[in-house]
């Protein structure tokens, strides 16, 4: 092949928009050869004009222009760019869309790796208001690869999307997989061909396909004609024609997808009149391929009226109309709920609790609705917790009297009471509801409404070593909650900054969160400015020390052991993987004492004077700050230990599993590499020769890129001129 991956792009009147498209693609981060394949479909307005002039200012990239004699559609022009395709693998980029920047290296790597009939990465809506809006709860996306009868999860889909994949142009051309010509919705076919077909379909959990929302696109014009109707027929149709699936419940699924998809636009795209008839040919194709096919037991009211009782089975259009009418009016969930509580007898009669619940909510509202106080912030914590970056930003703001009316959600009474609100009390509602700025350090409950002209500003909590959110498949997360990403996105959406320690924390949070680098502060964490502040303050050390107990003659080892994804929601935990402390210290001589700080999923054992659990109250900086060795795993301790100079190494036994669970960085793994260690025995001799024997150009090239902020600079006075620029506005 000519080319590593051929880009194709079918153009029709999006002069507005096909540069940004065109532009992903030329300026991808990606170390192969790529082929712009850009058919015009007859446009109207200046999108030829804008292609060409995107052609003369980059010479030297292929970008080959094909015109259509005619408009056909968008499927016409797709497979005749396939035909023109010189690249070993296919992406389809509609001309209003674009893609993150790594998306095809991304891609490109998985297809090569699992020798894949496609690849797909996850997607997001752009709206020009709005920015990304994160909506997948796809069971599908929580797989690394699928293979034979598992790529027909694909059925299960909210969207049938043939974009956002990067298919073997051998698998397309092999199998004769076309798109439909000369109408809309063209893709039906296509991706109900390739779901069939394909044998090994891997996925990449970053949504790098964005779709743009454009009122002006050819799905969403024209509804005063009947071509919507004409071409949902004709999809429906040449869909079923191919459709010959391999697993049990496809048909189910792909059913359910057609009917949604045609009440949904008979309601918005059809004229007048042509809905109950359209309806009633669109179940008689249906029913003509099959009518019996299993069914799952339990499903949402919408859909056990549809098949359970067999609505679709039966052909009963005017049925299906009055539920669909139900559910689009929000009213059948609920309609459906009752009736099944007064069927089992269980209507809860209390009605003073709903009524007290409602009077609450209205006045929570109303907190949200007075005017916002320009100094007033307000800190969420860590889930509510006096720690980390939350903590001590908070006391610096705090220890210096400024004017800013601060408090802080915790029932932790070491904040002071003047500055305490209990979390989810009115007094506290009444506060966000006034705050111009919010401050937190994790995820923030869906219900806390954002104001408009409010700030938040998210310091998270570390640079991360394990793969995060979107960056990785959170297999035994998403297990629990399918709608984990979805939701938590919501919430990356309504932060105004998020905050980072390094260069390379820019980089991975960017990446794992799809969050705009522009909107990161990389000031560095105060919970590190602390370190760096009282690195040579001998007498807090002493007191840390002398209040855990730690002879000051004693070498310290802080060894805390990070969470594991796979133990999510275990009631018989496995953790075999911590390190057994006491043959640790056996193999040590008596000059060291190990602090171990315990997860909350740990053992808790007793221990002898040369252990030490310290109390879970003692904030873990102060552990640091005393340490001359720091052990971990994946933790993103190490790089606060970098910051003030204290070597670590990693005791890590169960990195296959672990990789599977949530996965590494690897480029974080490569850098890590010379300081895992595996056995007690092993890194008992690396400590007691750590002074001769270490790999320190590794831990400078670390600390280079994860811990390369200018020691000159405070984290906490730049968090507070930017605090002091939002209220200026």
């Amino acid at each position: 092949m000519e080319y590593d991956i051929s880009v194709i792009v079918p153009t029709y009147n999006v002069e507005n928009f096909i540069t940004e498209s065109l532009s992903s693609v030329i300026n991808q981060k990606f170390n192969g050869k790529v082929e712009l394949i850009v058919i015009d479909d007859c446009s109207t307005d200046n999108t030829l004009n804008v292609v060409n002039e995107i052609k003369d200012a980059n010479p030297g990239f292929p970008l080959k222009i094909l015109l259509q004699e005619k408009n056909m559609r968008q499927g016409t022009a797709r497979n005749r760019g396939v035909q023109e395709a010189k690249g070993k693998y296919i992406f389809f980029l509609d001309g209003d869309d674009f893609l993150d920047l790594d998306a095809l290296q991304s891609m490109f790597n998985k297809a090569e790796q699992y020798s894949c009939d496609f690849v797909l990465c996850d997607w997001a809506y752009h709206y020009e208001d709005k920015g990304t809006v994160y909506v997948n709860n796809d069971l599908f996306l929580f797989q690394e690869v699928l293979r034979g009868e598992e790529v027909e999860a694909l059925y299960e889909a909210n969207t049938y999307f043939s974009v956002n994949k990067l298919y073997s142009a051998d698998f397309l051309r092999k199998n004769n997989i076309k798109y439909g010509e000369g109408y809309i919705y063209e893709d039906f076919e296509f991706y109900v061909e390739v779901a069939q077909k394909a044998n090994t379909v891997a996925v990449v959990s970053n949504p790098y396909y964005r779709v743009r929302v454009n009122q002006y696109s050819t799905t969403k014009t024209n509804s005063n004609s009947t071509i919507h109707v004409e071409s949902l027929l004709l999809a429906i149709k040449n869909t079923l024609a191919k459709f010959d699936p391999r697993s049990d419940y496809a048909y189910y699924h792909v059913y359910k997808y057609l009917i949604r998809k045609s009440l949904s636009y008979l309601d918005d795209r059809a004229p007048r009149g042509y809905k109950r008839k359209t309806l009633k040919k669109v179940l008689e194709l249906l029913n003509n391929k099959n009518r019996n096919y299993p069914v799952p037991g339990k499903l949402v009211p919408l859909y056990h009226f549809f098949f359970r009782r067999k609505y679709v089975q039966n052909g009963k259009s005017n049925k299906i109309l009055l539920i669909w009418r139900l559910y689009r009016a929000r009213i059948l969930t609920p309609a459906f709920s009752l009736v099944l509580k007064l069927k089992w007898g269980i209507l809860d009669s209390k009605l003073g609790v709903k009524v007290r619940r409602r009077l609450r909510l209205k006045k929570v509202r109303s907190f949200f609705k007075r005017p916002i106080d320009k100094k007033t912030v307000l800190f969420l914590g860590f889930d509510y917790r006096y720690a980390g970056n939350s903590k001590y930003f908070f006391d610096y703001l705090k220890e210096k009297n400024t004017d800013l009316k601060l408090y802080f959600a915790t029932k932790d009474a070491n904040v002071p009471r003047k500055y305490r609100v209990a979390p989810r009390s009115l007094k506290f509602y009444e506060i966000f509801g006034r705050s111009n700025i919010v401050i937190f350090e994790s995820w923030i409950p869906l219900d806390f409404i954002k104001r408009e002209d409010a700030t938040w500003i998210q310091l998270w909590h570390g640079t991360p070593i394990k793969k995060l959110f979107f960056d990785s498949h959170e297999i035994f997360i998403s297990s629990f909650n399918r709608n984990h990403k979805r939701n938590k996105q919501k919430d990356i959406t309504r932060w105004n900054y998020l905050l980072a320690d390094s260069t390379g924390a820019v980089d991975k949070l960017a990446s794992a969160f799809a969050y705009d680098k522009s909107d990161i502060l990389n000031y560095g964490y105060p919970r590190v400015q602390w370190l760096r502040d009282n690195l040579h303050n001998h007498d807090k050390k002493n007191e840390i020390k002398s209040l855990l107990g730690v002879p000051k003659d004693k070498k310290v080892i802080l060894y805390t052991p990070t969470w594991r994804d796979y133990n999510y929601k275990n009631n018989n935990p496995d953790l075999s993987y911590l390190l057994d402390v006491r043959a640790l210290e056996k193999h040590l001589s008596d000059e060291y004492v190990i602090l171990y700080k315990e997860h909350s999923m740990g053992k808790y054992q007793s221990y002898n004077k040369n252990v030490i659990v310290p109390d879970e109250n003692i904030e873990l900086q102060n552990l640091i700050l005393i340490s001359d060795v720091v052990l971990s795993d994946f933790s993103s301790i190490i790089f606060d230990a970098i910051a003030i100079d204290i070597p670590f190494y990693l005791y890590i036994t169960d990195f296959e599993k672990y990789s599977h669970a949530r996965g590494i960085y690897e480029d974080m793994d490569k850098a890590l590499r010379p300081f895992y260690v595996e056995s007690e025995m092993e890194l008992s001799k690396k400590i007691m020769d750590i002074n001769t024997d270490y790999p320190r150009e590794a831990y400078d090239s670390l600390k280079s890129i994860y811990a390369d902020l200018d020691k000159e600079s405070n984290s906490n006075h730049l968090l507070e001129e930017k605090i002091n620029e939002i209220i200026r506005g």
